[in-house]
């Protein structure tokens, strides 16, 4: 969904290449033998890390995926 902005939309790039698709996590889990839920996940436990919420070391993908992200979303529109 442009993932970034909160749209519901998973591959809109709403004209701007920067916004991060479904396809292009796919791809990037493709690209290293796993599958979108993998990927989402791990991500989502990265984030988490970058967040400070304490999911950083130790956290698995497969834990990460129960949890809600805690990077701070937003409903706006595209810019």
């Amino acid at each position: 969904m442009c993932l970034n902005c909160g749209c519901d939309q998973p591959n809109e790039r709403h004209g701007n290449d920067a916004n991060i698709t479904a396809d292009d996590v796919r791809r990037a889990g493709e690209a290293n033998g796993q599958d979108l839920a993998t990927s989402a996940a791990n991500m989502r436990s990265s984030l988490g890390s970058l967040a400070g919420d304490g999911t950083a070391g130790g956290a698995t993908a497969r834990d990460a995926a129960t949890r809600a992200p805690s990077v701070p979303s937003t409903t706006r529109g595209p810019r």
